[in-house]
């Protein structure tokens, strides 16, 4: 029996003496990989939030911008306003608080309409006072603003409005 073992024991002995001894490089090449794709991963990441933030900035730039524009055209739609303006005086502003446009995003808009003169009526005279209108010109700017964001539009466009002459 002892014979048997011994030679067991020799068997064993030349099967782990062909084996060549590992050194762990593949070990080493595995870590190398994993790092070199964390890393990757992380510039992704971060890429990726910067074209995040880059978008949202453009969502609430087109916002205020547009909330300016509409500010702007709900003051000049409203004959109350032209009127209020008018009553008001030669360049004088009339500034006109929005309530129409987003206040859940905390969006303030303004508009500040103003009588800018009087001329001759576009499409009713080629002078003044000769066919008994006369155009009103205004120009209304509208401003809006996201504080938060520090987001901030300026719209400003002319109108006219005809009526009869004085």
């Amino acid at each position: 029996m002892k014979h048997d073992s011994r030679c067991n024991l020799d068997r064993m002995a030349d099967v782990h003496a062909s084996k060549p001894r590992q050194q762990g490089g593949a070990l080493l090449v595995a870590m190398v990989m994993i790092f070199m794709l964390s890393i990757m991963g992380a510039s992704v990441m971060r890429s990726s939030t910067l074209e995040k933030r880059m978008a949202t900035n453009a969502i609430q730039t087109s916002a205020t911008f547009q909330a300016a524009e509409s500010a702007s055209n709900l003051a000049l739609n409203d004959p109350a306003n032209l009127t209020r303006t008018y009553s008001a005086g030669y360049q004088k502003s009339v500034v006109l608080p929005i309530d129409e446009v987003r206040d859940d995003i905390g969006l303030e808009s303004r508009s500040v309409l103003e009588w800018v003169g009087t001329g001759a009526a576009p499409g009713y005279s080629l002078g003044e006072g000769t066919s008994g209108f006369e155009g009103l010109y205004y120009v209304s700017t509208g401003v809006s603003a996201i504080e938060a964001v520090r987001s901030q539009a300026t719209v400003e466009q002319g109108a006219y409005r005809i009526v009869p002459a004085r």
